[in-house]
């Protein structure tokens, strides 16, 4: 009699300890799956990001615009002024009198550990004295208002407050009591200061117009050497993302096979 309780218990037993290891192994799938799916959804919103870019390039939730423009002597044009072929999501193609015979490439990468984007621009067959000119303003939480037009929106560039040391900066702007903070980092050379964004015809007009405005921008003209590549960086610090220049190459490689 005892021999059959026992068998009969035993076997109980097992069909309990059975029932449990599937109900922690239907556990361990779906947490494997939420991981799985929080890690897609981030990969979605970062590729999301990347293919709403065009030129100028605009950080998310009215962090920053971003306005690139070339040099040749007296003259300077904008880049989203040039003949543009983007090609796949990431590249973009420049061709312009200015560059001769010449193109500007432009590759933009999402950063994974914070918002924000890389910049890498490279160039063939350029003339020589080619400088860039570039700008960065148009900090505000009203997205609707920072993304207006195809400029850096001079009413978005209210009440930015920017502080620089050689070759980067930070931007302040939003509420006292809420304030919202961007970073930038521009290649090493780079001559920054503060412009107005209410003259933007081109970028040598805007690099030279003064800081006296209530619409203020950084600005920076950069001699660049086209047989270079040299980046730019805007975004959002945080613990896993506080940046240096020379650490921009390696960050593209590595963003850049996500």
């Amino acid at each position: 009699m005892n021999f059959h309780v026992n068998v009969h218990v035993s076997i109980r037993w097992d069909s309990e300890k059975a029932y449990f290891r599937s109900i922690i192994n239907k556990r361990n799938i779906m947490d494997t799956m939420k991981r799985n799916l929080t890690i897609i959804l981030l990969l979605f919103l970062a590729l999301a990001e990347m293919k709403a870019q065009a030129l100028p390039f605009r950080l998310s939730k009215g962090a920053g615009t971003f306005r690139l423009g070339i040099v040749a002597g007296d003259k300077s044009r904008w880049l989203d002024e040039c003949e543009l072929e983007k090609t796949g999501d990431r590249t973009y193609i420049i061709k312009d009198a200015l560059l001769g015979i010449g193109k500007i490439r432009l590759m933009i990468c999402p950063l994974t550990d914070t918002k924000g984007l890389l910049v890498e621009v490279s160039g063939s067959r350029l003339p020589e004295n080619l400088s860039l000119c570039w700008a960065f303003g148009a900090c505000n939480e009203d997205e609707a208002l920072s993304g207006q037009g195809a400029v850096i929106f001079p009413e978005a560039c209210r009440d930015n407050v920017f502080s620089d040391e050689e070759n980067a900066f930070t931007v302040y702007y939003g509420a006292s009591m809420a304030l919202r903070v961007t970073q930038g980092i521009a290649p090493v050379g780079s001559e920054l200061r503060l412009s107005d964004a209410r003259r933007q015809t081109s970028p040598l007009e805007l690099y030279h117009s003064g800081k006296k405005t209530d619409a203020p921008v950084i600005s920076s003209l950069y001699s660049w050497n086209a047989k270079e590549k040299c980046y730019f960086c805007f975004y959002k610090q945080n613990a896993g993302a506080d940046y240096n220049y020379f650490m921009l190459p390696q960050l593209f490689e590595k963003e850049s096979k996500r």
